[in-house]
């Protein structure tokens, strides 16, 4: 029996254990969250962080497996290519990777090899970004180089108080696991954030669904996105425009195999490659895909990833799709939730937390109530709905108020908060 290993057990990480168990792999997860249900579906659980590389290829040594997988999260990427390297397994570079997940190192490969680009200044240090930015006139957008899911994220204008750039670039700082953050220039996007996944065999782009970013731009977090929907509305032209933008940077950072999740903003006509992370995309993206279009790119990454044969060809959306991300404005307790219905089916829902349970704010992917996996009539629908949420759905939350002796709860009637 063949062994993958898999870096990270989270619940939109699980599919991938799920369908390995189902083609008869013998699955092998590291992940030092315990908690994490991953634990309880993979066939041997090492409580190991996948940021610990050395730590992880000593695991696969003596586990003597016949591939490892690094699924939708980018910092464990990285450790993927570092173990995949040293044993000689099916990988992309190194290099090649910690390119494409440092988004300081990425902003620097895109403007040497001639693509549009935000102009970005990377920070190692939070008292020189300070004073940076006291001088900096316009508006920016802080980000950790090295992490994903949208967690630390904010934007900065010139108008903000020294204490509110304090606070942002601290929490930007602290969601970098490498201490490094990235500040660049806010580009405004022509219509939708260019969401989805793709797939490389021998360095070409042979699949990708494009979709639509869809963001709270009244929430806590406006980069967080809180749905993507399939199939994209961009013109034809913009999306050959993509794609062709897509395989120049594939070819020139030497990108062989593997999936490939993206964030691309088009604006006055240029197309800005934001984020390209080497994995398949978080918030269960490759199932909907795969429900949109009938293109399983889990089971291909798995194939891929174990070097056996994979063949896969480019097919449109034929099932109009999405996720939806659900996540509450303020801190509180979970009551529950109301649907109205009106044009669409919920295929799976996907909740982290029960009912009566604390919940935080959604300041990030890892501060989710959890997710919905959506089907819908038509396309207009499925637009009108992501963009007006408060139209179908209600979460119900309890606020939390606080006291010296830390959080309690209102009396008062449930509040809706999450949009």
């Amino acid at each position: 029996m063949m062994k993958l290993m898999l870096l990270g057990g989270a619940m939109h990480q699980t599919p991938v254990i799920l369908k390995a168990k189902e083609k008869g792999i013998f699955t092998i997860l590291c992940d030092y969250l315990p908690d994490n249900p991953g634990r309880h579906v993979a066939d041997r659980y090492y409580c190991v962080s996948t940021l610990d590389r050395d730590r992880v290829l000593e695991l696969a040594q003596e586990e003597k497996i016949d591939g490892i997988l690094a699924y939708a999260s980018d910092p464990a990427a990285r450790t993927a290519a570092y173990v995949g390297e040293a044993l000689g397994l099916v990988t992309n570079p190194f290099q090649t990777v910690e390119t494409l997940t440092n988004k300081a190192k990425f902003r620097a490969f895109l403007k040497e090899n001639g693509f549009p680009t935000p102009e970005a200044y990377a920070f190692t240090e939070f008292e020189t970004a300070v004073s940076a930015l006291s001088t900096m006139r316009g508006t920016y957008v802080v980000k950790p180089t090295d992490s994903s899911g949208s967690k630390g994220i904010s934007r900065i204008t010139s108008s903000d108080t020294p204490r509110k750039i304090r606070e942002k670039l601290a929490a930007a700082f602290e969601m970098s696991p490498g201490g490094e953050i990235v500040v660049e220039q806010f580009i405004k996007r022509d219509g939708y954030q260019v969401a989805g996944d793709g797939f490389v065999i021998d360095g070409k782009l042979v699949f990708r669904c494009f979709g639509n970013g869809h963001f709270n731009d009244k929430g806590i977090n406006p980069y967080a996105p809180i749905a993507a929907s399939f199939p994209s509305v961009h013109s034809e032209e913009i999306q050959k425009r993509v794609h062709e933008t897509l395989q120049r940077m594939i070819t020139a950072v030497k990108f062989q195999n593997g999936a490939l999740n993206f964030d691309i903003l088009v604006s006055d006509r240029k197309i800005y490659l934001i984020d390209i992370g080497p994995r398949n995309g978080g918030n269960y993206i490759p199932q909907i895909i795969e429900q949109a279009t009938g293109v399983d790119m889990v089971s291909a990454t798995i194939d891929l990833a174990l070097g056996r044969p994979v063949e896969l060809e480019m097919k449109r959306v034929t099932t109009p799709s999405s996720y939806f991300i659900l996540g509450s404005q303020i801190p509180g307790r979970f009551i529950g939730l109301t649907f109205a219905s009106q044009g669409y089916t919920i295929v799976k829902s996907n909740l982290a937390y029960a009912i009566g349970a604390d919940i935080p704010r959604f300041e990030g992917a890892n501060k989710s109530l959890g997710s919905l996996i959506l089907r819908f009539e038509d396309v207009p629908t499925m637009l009108r709905l992501l963009d007006h949420p408060d139209k179908w759905v209600t979460l119900h939350v309890t606020p939390a108020i606080q006291r010296k002796e830390g959080l309690s709860w209102t009396s008062s009637s449930p509040e809706q908060t999450a949009f």
